[in-house]
């Protein structure tokens, strides 16, 4: 009976923290993205890309007080800032783009041109120069060769999510091969990421999970101009590692999908 009340009490506390976590994060997001847009008029990128540095630094502080989950980063050293390289990682949660923000303020990702469009975003991502493409066009892989040029000019990491959106852990989406010819004529070192973020910070309004998040940064993968190989590599050192991750945390007991 007493430990049934200890259940029921710490399980209440961690919602308690998650939903407070979630206040949090979203007021304070949105205030300092308003306070940003004074940035817009400024010369260059630079002050905005400090004022998110700063951002991300705040929000694993409130991670870790408010909500319990701390940030472990392996292999941060293949993480080379103002180098042109790819980094292609798992993607279940916001957190993962803002970890990578917080070691590589420098970095940019691919957005379709659709959203170049829309008021004020559009003035975003233009200031801090992210990469246009046509996704709808079928046909994003001949569009490559600018994003290169593009990349090795600015000298800027480059993340790309081949699943090309957030999953929930244990879920698996067809990857796609932006990454493949991106590095296709050698010029570009791709860089593995593998997480567990899903389980403590899932996309949405899920609930926050106190927890270690762990990011395994691997060495760049072998150059290859054969396409399943190369994506054989993605998968086994970025999906399968991620899963491996997460059937290694006890909060893997949430998702039925990574019992199998």
């Amino acid at each position: 009976m007493q430990g049934h009340f200890f259940y029921k009490w710490w399980w209440s506390i961690k919602i308690v923290r998650s939903i407070l976590f979630n206040l949090a994060f979203y007021t304070f997001t949105l205030l300092w993205a308003t306070g940003l847009l004074i940035t817009i008029p400024l010369p260059g990128r630079r002050a905005m890309s400090r004022g998110i540095w700063l951002w991300t630094h705040a929000v694993l502080w409130m991670a870790r007080v408010i909500a319990g989950i701390t940030v472990e980063v392996r292999g941060a050293e293949h993480l080379r800032p103002n180098e042109a390289l790819i980094i292609v990682s798992k993607h279940m949660s916001d957190l993962d783009a803002i970890v990578i923000f917080h070691h590589l303020p420098d970095m940019t990702a691919l957005a379709k041109k659709e959203l170049f469009r829309v008021p004020v975003i559009g003035l975003l991502l233009r200031k801090l120069d992210i990469v246009r493409i046509d996704r709808q066009s079928g046909q994003a892989h001949q569009e490559m060769p600018r994003v290169i040029r593009a990349i090795r000019e600015g000298k800027r990491p480059l993340v790309v999510f081949p699943e090309g959106t957030r999953t929930l852990p244990g879920q698996h989406r067809p990857l796609k091969s932006g990454a493949y010819y991106l590095q296709e004529d050698g010029s570009l070192p791709v860089v593995p990421m593998a997480t567990n973020s899903g389980l403590h910070w899932p996309r949405g309004l899920g609930k926050r999970r106190p927890g270690r998040v762990v990011y395994i940064i691997g060495a760049p993968l072998a150059h290859s101009t054969d396409k399943a190989h190369f994506m054989k590599q993605v998968n086994t050192q970025v999906m399968d590692l991620s899963d491996q991750l997460m059937r290694d945390d006890p909060a893997h007991q949430h998702y039925p999908a990574l019992l199998g």
